[in-house]
């Protein structure tokens, strides 16, 4: 998917882009929500969106842009630090640092 296309489903759901990080990550805002989406996320056929709640700091990952509303029910309901990544299917593992 394009980065012109991930910006302009961000817009439609909701979000107000931030275009501060351009060159290497989108980011969308609601109040203390965002929604992230770095670069190598935006290169694949399958992309990823990190939410974040700036003010509890907590995250969680996603495989579709949802609305500001559903995802702060999605971070009350399954956010943890963004540390744990949760819901994110390419986190790497300790193991995987080894290799």
């Amino acid at each position: 998917m394009s980065w012109k296309e991930i910006e302009r489903r961000i817009v439609d759901a909701g979000w107000e882009l931030d275009g501060s990080f351009s060159d290497y990550l989108i980011v969308g805002e609601d109040g203390d929500l965002s929604i992230l989406v770095p670069q190598w996320a935006g290169e694949m056929d399958d992309p990823v969106y990190e939410l974040c709640d700036g003010e509890r700091e907590i995250t969680y990952w996603v495989r579709e842009i949802p609305t500001p509303q559903h995802a702060a029910m999605l971070l009350e309901e399954h956010g943890g630090t963004s540390e744990e990544e949760r819901g994110n299917p390419y986190k790497r593992t300790a193991e995987d640092e080894e290799e």
